[in-house]
């Protein structure tokens, strides 16, 4: 597997209006998507100190172009993430982890209700449920030519219960892989809720494709 490069690389502009209000000084993380051709397909911010950093970051992202990553010399789709760190001198990027300093941001001020990030299920008031659901068109003929398995699809569940961002292990079978990403890009879910308040949460499904047993 061949990863994802950036090949033309665009920083943001410090926004403005924080630069009057006195704000020196801020963090934005983002996940996205490159398709096979290197652009920018998706684009979802999954925390940020101030909403200003995140569509900063977003707006000058989707402009950036990418050597695709890779499997066996075929340019294939795929995601990862970035973290900007934001001063008014200059513009630090990071891929793909956000430091330990910048998550005990992001987790303090969303406790003080003047920041925003991605939450657990774990931190949710309860799992939320599929409303919409489409299985994947396994086949007996895909079974007989050895592909079957597991394939575990990690996503987001943005405030609308909508899936965002689905992406695989590049060792799982490929065949399946495709299969599941594209019937999880359909499926629905209630909005996700902390509090009794809609939020954006990581999350992953596990699709089992087992090869059909045979009579007797």
């Amino acid at each position: 597997m061949e990863h994802l490069r950036i090949k033309v690389q665009e920083l943001p502009a410090y926004p403005q209006d924080l630069i009057i209000l006195g704000v020196r000084q801020g963090d934005a993380r983002l996940a996205y998507s490159v398709d096979a051709a290197g652009n920018v397909d998706d684009c979802l911010a999954i925390g940020y100190t101030r909403i200003e950093f995140a569509k900063a970051a977003e707006g000058a992202l989707r402009r950036w172009k990418f050597e695709p990553s890779k499997l066996g010399g075929v340019p294939v789709a795929s995601t990862s993430e970035l973290a900007m760190h934001f001063e008014v001198q200059g513009i630090i990027v990071t891929e793909p982890n956000m430091s330990e300093e910048m998550m005990g941001r992001f987790i303090s001020l969303d406790v003080l209700g003047l920041g925003y990030r991605a939450r657990e299920l774990r931190e949710l008031d309860r799992i939320p449920t599929p409303v919409s659901v489409v299985s994947p068109p396994y086949s007996i003929g895909m079974a007989e030519q050895g592909h079957s398995g597991d394939v575990t699809v990690s996503f987001y569940i943005d405030e609308t219960g909508t899936v965002r961002l689905p992406s695989v292990d590049p060792r799982d079978d490929q065949q399946l892989a495709v299969l599941a990403v594209n019937v999880i890009g359909k499926w629905k879910f209630e909005a996700p809720m902390c509090g009794g308040v809609p939020v954006l949460v990581r999350a992953s499904q596990v699709f089992r494709f087992l090869k059909p047993k045979g009579p007797g």
